[in-house]
């Protein structure tokens, strides 16, 4: 009987730290992830003050695709742009570029070739992104696997209701840095959804890690416990941050950012 009672006892307690565990688990993850941003954004002020106050591109092309769209193995749009962030950040901070992970020829898997959470090149992925056996990436991710995304709404020229073609710079074109009217408000990289299956939180999970830039509503939700989840976001002034995605979301359909005062993802989104 006595035995009996001290199980007890045990299951009760370990019924309560249980809860205060995954808490701090999670707290951990959170700020591992924010240290890799802060390093992203480090990164970008090293870039834009060796570069003449220039911005990297966010990966895409001209048209605003990726190789996984276009089939681009090099040149814009590919894992070989030398201009896209992947490529162009990394140097700064001691770091293999993506296009160097590419040359391990004898990889024929991408999740061996390509840096994955959990395997090789930490760096490039959020702490708590996962990856479900079951998954499959478009393309076989062919074209590298990305946790986290450049703020594609950085090179827009006007507000996106004017929609993105023709009112975005032009290949390789970015806004200089000084140029950005609030840098500690306006998002550089993001903490995206990664898993297409255990991230379902997007418009379309199929397309989950697979692209170099994102928006709002690609929004990671791995972050905190519950409706109190959300995803880390560096800004152009080098700091990162967590925030609710809830806060961050808007609650209509479409493209069209949520106007925050503290998170600004087009720099150019009150023109018309």
């Amino acid at each position: 009987m006595e035995l009996l009672v001290v199980i007890a006892i045990i299951a009760i307690l370990a019924g309560l730290l249980l809860p205060g565990l995954a808490t701090a688990r999670s707290k951990a993850v959170s700020v591992q992830c924010l240290n890799h941003l802060r390093q992203w954004g480090l990164g970008m002020q090293l870039y834009a003050t060796d570069e003449r106050d220039a911005i990297p591109r966010d990966g895409t092309d001209g048209g605003g695709q990726y190789g996984v769209d276009t089939g681009a193995v090099e040149g814009p749009g590919s894992p070989r742009d030398p201009l896209a962030w992947f490529n162009a950040l990394p140097p700064f901070l001691g770091q293999q570029s993506l296009a160097r992970f590419s040359t391990n020829a004898s990889a024929t898997d991408p999740r061996q070739m390509w840096p994955f959470p959990g395997k090789q090149g930490g760096f490039f992925h959020c702490a708590g992104a996962r990856a479900a056996s079951g998954d499959n990436f478009m393309k076989g991710g062919a074209f590298g696997l990305f946790s986290y995304g450049m703020n594609i709404d950085l090179k827009l020229q006007s507000s996106i209701r004017n929609g993105v073609q023709g009112n975005s710079y032009e290949y390789p074109m970015m806004p200089p840095l000084s140029a950005v009217p609030n840098p500690a408000a306006t998002v550089s990289l993001l903490d995206q959804a990664f898993s297409p299956t255990l991230e379902t939180c997007t418009p379309d999970p199929t397309r989950n890690g697979v692209f170099p830039a994102a928006r709002s509503e690609r929004l990671a939700l791995r972050h905190g416990l519950g409706n109190r989840g959300g995803a880390n976001l560096t800004f152009l002034d080098g700091h990162a941050q967590f925030f609710r995605r809830d806060y961050l979301m808007n609650s209509t359909s479409g493209r069209e950012e949520k106007f925050l005062s503290d998170v600004i993802w087009n720099p150019n989104r009150d023109r018309y």
